[in-house]
């Protein structure tokens, strides 16, 4: 059978994924012989800090308890320096090793997306999806074997949090563009996504949003601010005794060591007094400093992770105009750089950290208010660049974001950018195909939508392609819309909305029927219609929960209603007496099909478009099949009258 003129043929399975591959391979194979270098390296270390550590031992024990001469003594400290020195080289190794290991697990995960082995990755997505969304449940944006799954590579919850935001709101035309721009910089730049890939593991920050930075960062001060109070007291003031009564404690007991006791006399315990007093504005001052320590310094959500991740992007060179303006955002005040002011955070954060050591830190916040110190210096900085985080923090998230939909296109060279742009609605698209769908079972058609109220009513028998294509058609607007290329050979589209009814869900707990809820879907593409927004419609067996009467009725009453309206998508049915559409609305709905073959009781598809409509069922076909073998000829003659007037009015 010849192929119909719109299907275009599919490439021969990986042909055009084997160059990702064969350059993965490559990168593999350097970073495995650097590992296995550094390995053999590493064992070597071992057995020289083993030996080192004996020697120093043995060394040392004849130097402390034996007659020996004094070079012994010299001996057993230049092999423990020797065994110290190869302690921390031995560590700088280890972790080098570590990175080395997280950098070919990145491009073992390529080449595992890229042959469509993605399912089982950790980062579905699932917290970003809503159920009530207006597509991201039909079209598998979030969850298993989901578009997320397949596009993050994002490792922190900034750029997670994102990547989400794009899938699930489309962007205008101009940032589209830029996007584009941006993605196709960073498709080119793979050395700057493996590093920034990375660093992003070595921070820890996955799944973990940068709310509880920004908060603390933009929370007003209690420390410094003119109006601050803490025990009733204006804090400045209690500031002010601070940096008299610490230095003034430590003076006092100092002076003993300095003076002869009966000099001194009783002002020997002289400072008692400021210390009580010290005590006193530690008390006072605790909490107003407390929430502001406790935030920076938790060991759940530690604010220096981001650091390394802004410093990498500060360091890179950028061509395309949305890339330089977001570097241009890691600016801070006085022209600091972010990686800079959250180098001063991450210093200060470490003196805070003080207060997880027990008597230590007891002892330090008696005797010098450390942490009165601490949070001063924490609430300064604050003052300085904290008005700056949100923005350093959604650059971040825009950087990771683009990384992901550049790694997308980097790992799929054949697909294109779609032209997104203002006028006429429209979805045209030449080789369209389903990105989730390996490419060995991927079949791809031309998809034509030009005009408003341009339509295509999709039939066929079960299994045949209706669902898959319609899913292929959002999926690729979703895709389009936040940037990224599509799985098309060409595609151009208006900015759309895209509204779908295709997975429709009862609920035995809400009372709500499978026809109630599939109502409900249909409300929101009619209102978005009825709103004015450029809506691309999907509807999957519209109305199937109904008697065919009803369903034809409603089906046909609702696609006239939002074709009328301008909106263009495509709907899918088993009910031939919906065909009857295109003549009523003059040609703007036109009637597409799949169809299927059945040789020696076996039956295939072919998953092409054909025009008009299907002329062919296979539910009894099927049933025989898998061996329910009935008589059906009574049942047969029934319906095919009922069925009469519908077939005849589509054929005319």
């Amino acid at each position: 059978m010849e192929p119909p003129p719109n299907a275009v043929v599919q490439p021969p399975p990986n042909a055009v994924a084997q160059g990702v591959l064969s350059a993965y391979d490559d990168r593999l194979a350097v970073l495995r012989a650097e590992a296995g270098a550094l390995e053999r390296r590493s064992r070597t270390f071992s057995l020289l800090r083993g030996v080192s550590f004996v020697a120093a031992a043995v060394a040392g024990g004849y130097a402390l308890f034996g007659d020996v001469p004094r070079w012994v003594a010299y001996a057993a400290g230049a092999v423990t320096a020797v065994f110290l020195g190869l302690l921390v080289a031995h560590a700088r190794l280890v972790t080098r090793m570590t990175e080395l290991e997280q950098r070919i697990g990145l491009y073992v995960r390529g080449k595992r997306r890229v042959a469509g082995d993605f399912a089982d990755f950790p980062e579905r997505g699932d917290r970003f999806g809503a159920a009530d969304h207006d597509y991201a449940g039909d079209l598998d944006v979030f969850g298993q074997a989901s578009l997320f799954q397949l596009l993050d590579v994002a490792q922190t919850g900034e750029g997670e949090a994102t990547l989400a935001a794009w899938l699930t709101e489309p962007s205008p035309a101009a940032g589209v563009a830029a996007r584009q721009e941006a993605v196709r910089e960073l498709a080119g730049l793979g050395a700057f996504r493996e590093d920034l890939a990375v660093v992003g593991l070595q921070a820890g920050a996955r799944g973990r949003e940068a709310g509880p930075l920004i908060a603390w960062a933009e929370a007003p001060p209690s420390l410094l601010g003119a109006e601050a109070r803490a025990g009733g007291q204006p804090t400045s003031a209690l500031l002010t005794a601070a940096k008299v009564l610490v230095p003034l404690t430590l003076a006092l007991l100092a002076a003993p060591r300095l003076v002869p006791a009966e000099e001194l006399g009783l002002l020997r315990h002289a400072w008692v007094l400021p210390f009580a007093a010290q005590l006193l504005v530690l008390l006072l001052l605790r909490p107003a400093i407390e929430p502001i320590l406790t935030a920076a310094s938790s060991r759940e959500a530690p604010f220096a992770r981001y650091r390394p991740l802004l410093a990498r992007i500060e360091q890179q060179a950028f061509s395309s105009a949305l890339l330089s303006e977001l570097k241009a955002e890691l600016a801070g005040p006085s022209g600091a750089l972010a990686s800079r002011e959250m180098t001063a955070l991450e210093t200060r954060v470490g003196y805070s950290d003080l207060r997880h050591s027990g008597l230590i830190h007891l002892v330090a916040d008696i005797f010098l208010l450390w942490d009165v110190w601490c949070a001063l210096a924490l609430e300064r900085w604050k003052l300085r660049a904290g008005r700056h985080v949100k923005a350093w923090m959604r650059t971040l998230g825009q950087v990771e974001a683009l990384a992901s939909l550049a790694t997308f296109a980097h790992e799929n060279p054949d697909y294109a950018y779609p032209e997104v742009k203002d006028g006429e609605p429209r979805f045209t698209a030449t080789g369209l195909g389903h990105p989730l769908l390996p490419r060995d079972r991927r079949v791809t058609n031309d998809v034509s939508l030009e005009g408003a109220g341009a339509a295509l009513l999709v039939t066929g028998s079960n299994m045949s392609g209706k669902s898959t294509l319609l899913r292929a058609v959002g999926v690729n607007a979703v895709l389009a819309l936040a940037g990224a290329p599509v799985c098309a050979s060409s595609l151009s589209l208006w900015p759309v909305r895209v509204r779908t009814s295709m997975r429709i869900k009862d609920s035995l707990e809400q009372g709500v029927s499978h026809f109630y809820a599939e109502l409900t879907r249909l409300k929101r593409v009619v209102d978005g219609v009825n709103g004015g927004e450029p809506v691309l419609f999907l509807l999957d067996e519209i109305l199937h929960g109904t008697n065919a009467r009803e369903r034809q009725i409603g089906a046909r009453a609702v696609v006239r209603h939002i074709v009328e309206r301008g909106a263009i998508g495509a709907v899918s049915s088993h009910d031939m007496g919906i065909s009857v559409l295109e003549q009523e609305t003059a040609g703007r709905v036109r009637n597409m099909h799949f169809e299927e073959l059945v040789v020696d009781d076996r039956m295939t598809f072919d998953y092409k478009l054909k025009p008009g409509v299907v002329t062919s069922a296979n539910a009894l076909r099927l049933m025989k099949i898998v061996g329910i073998d009935l008589d059906f000829s009574e049942g047969e003659r029934a319906p095919a009258t009922a069925a009469a007037p519908a077939m005849a009015a589509a054929r005319e």
